[in-house]
């Protein structure tokens, strides 16, 4: 069966939608009946929910149903599905009518497969499938046919038109993230022009739900995942169409720069929040799922580099909300991360963000350790009267007074005679109350030396600093 031979010239994109969503219903109607029919043969328990309903508008389903139709003549039940021929093969041929697909789809229908490649990946379809996709969407948009056909007609409109303004709903927006797990984010955050912090009810949609189960802590969906987040990296895309075997190169993109420097921003974040926040994964090329199942339930989802596991976090841990300060503080540091300054303190924010991540038997050991290690590289402290030398510097670096510089010196003598007591295996070994206690004013006293050190340079010479404070 041949297709109509439109030409582009005269091809009116309006009229093309309309009566495309006028055929969308009638379709609907007649092939409830083929549905029913096929799920009592082809029973799909795991899609039934416990209340008995259909989770979701069954595009698997669709797709069997469709090309079953269409080969009919082949299994000897031409007949039978003739009723949904009847209304299905119209619209494959409206369908096929766009230029887009009228150029790189075979006439014949079961010799009409396709290659539909999207960014860096792709797979043979066909334009049953596409319609499938169409009738999903429809149903996800509250049977909204006009609105699906409307973003199928901008994803096949090239990027070159004019007249392409990108897809509605915004279907054509991919990405690339850092999947992390740390402060509640009420809203987006936009950290550079490359870089945007997202709630995840906001990245929701290009993830698939049993992945985030497989990396999240065990049981943080009870929360709705509230404490995830996603620093991504936005562009847009559009499939590309050719004849089975006729595609063309890959578009490369490596997006290295983009994972470090998200990297950097969430370790800077954690550290400036004084709350661990974990780089769960590294996700490459996502695209809205919404989008995959519109284009006939395109299988693309991008590559996923785990970072790092995060079981042995509580779920149920509600971490709390980003603190704008600490969200302004790591920025500040952020946009200046090209510096010598910021290049001497890169270790130090690695070693003070990986402290308060640490798990294991010997976390809170490790993570006095962590800050002591610290704490000597930015007081720049060698040789002996290590512990004294701490004391004062920090004393003199961060006391506005005589008050506070006391204060200080108290906090950082309690932090280190804790360091000591671990790294001398005392023969009593300190509560673990006191651990706690210890390391949260040691690190409290590394972060204001961190972020001050970022912001001003440090001291030509420590000890003049102390003796011209004296």
């Amino acid at each position: 069966m041949k297709r109509d031979q439109t030409n582009a010239a005269e091809f009116s994109p309006a009229d093309w939608i309309r009566r495309l969503a006028d055929a969308l219903p009638r379709l609907d109607d007649v092939q409830q009946s083929f549905l029913q029919e096929y799920w009592q043969r082809n029973p799909t328990v795991h899609r039934v929910g416990p209340d008995g309903k259909r989770l979701e508008y069954p595009l698997d389903d669709l797709r069997d149903l469709y090309a079953m139709a269409s080969h009919g003549h082949v299994v000897g039940e031409q007949a039978y599905y003739a009723p949904l021929c009847a209304v299905l093969d119209p619209v494959r041929h409206l369908l096929m009518s766009h230029p887009t697909l009228a150029g790189g789809i075979g006439p014949i229908i079961g010799r009409d497969n396709f290659y539909i490649h999207i960014l860096r990946g792709g797979e043979l379809t066909s334009p049953t499938n596409l319609i499938a996709g169409l009738m999903a969407r429809a149903a996800e948009l509250s049977g909204d046919c006009f609105r699906a056909a409307s973003e199928l007609n901008a994803f096949l409109t090239p990027t070159g038109d004019g007249s392409c303004e990108g897809v509605p709903n915004g279907l054509d927006i991919g990405c690339h993230a850092v999947l992390f797990y740390g402060p509640t984010l009420a809203e987006r955050r936009e950290v550079t022009d490359g870089i945007t912090l997202l709630p995840f009810e906001q990245f929701r949609s290009f993830v698939d739900n049993r992945m985030v189960e497989e990396l999240s802590p065990l049981d943080a969906g009870f929360l709705d995942y509230r404490s995830l987040g996603a620093a991504v990296r936005s562009f847009r895309w559009r499939p590309t169409f050719y004849r089975r075997g006729n595609a063309e190169g890959f578009e490369l993109y490596d997006p290295r720069a983009f994972f470090l420097e998200a990297q950097t921003f969430l370790e800077l974040l954690g550290v400036a929040h004084a709350t661990p926040v974990l780089c769960l994964a590294a996700l490459v090329n996502c695209i809205n799922r919404s989008a995959g199942r519109l284009l006939g339930g395109v299988n693309h989802r991008g590559a996923v580099y785990r970072a790092r596991p995060a079981q042995g976090f509580d779920g149920f841990y509600e971490y709390p909300m980003l603190a704008p300060e600490a969200f302004a503080e790591a920025k500040e540091a952020f946009d200046n991360r090209t510096s010598e300054r910021f290049g001497k303190m890169a270790p130090i924010i690695g070693r003070l963000a990986e402290a308060l991540a640490r798990e294991g038997r010997f976390a809170v050991e490790d993570r006095i350790l962590d800050i002591a290690i610290a704490l000597e590289r930015m007081y720049e402290l060698d040789g002996g009267e290590i512990s004294h030398k701490l004391r004062t510097r920090a004393a003199w670096f961060l006391g506005a007074d005589a008050e506070s510089r006391v204060c200080e010196m108290q906090a950082v003598k309690e932090f280190y005679d804790m360091r000591s007591a671990i790294v001398h295996s005392k023969k009593k070994k300190p509560a673990a109350e006191k651990q706690r206690a210890a390391f949260d004013k040691g690190f409290d006293v590394a972060r204001r030396s961190l972020f001050r050190l970022l912001r001003d340079e440090p001291p030509d010479d420590w000890e003049k600093l102390v003796i011209a404070g004296s």
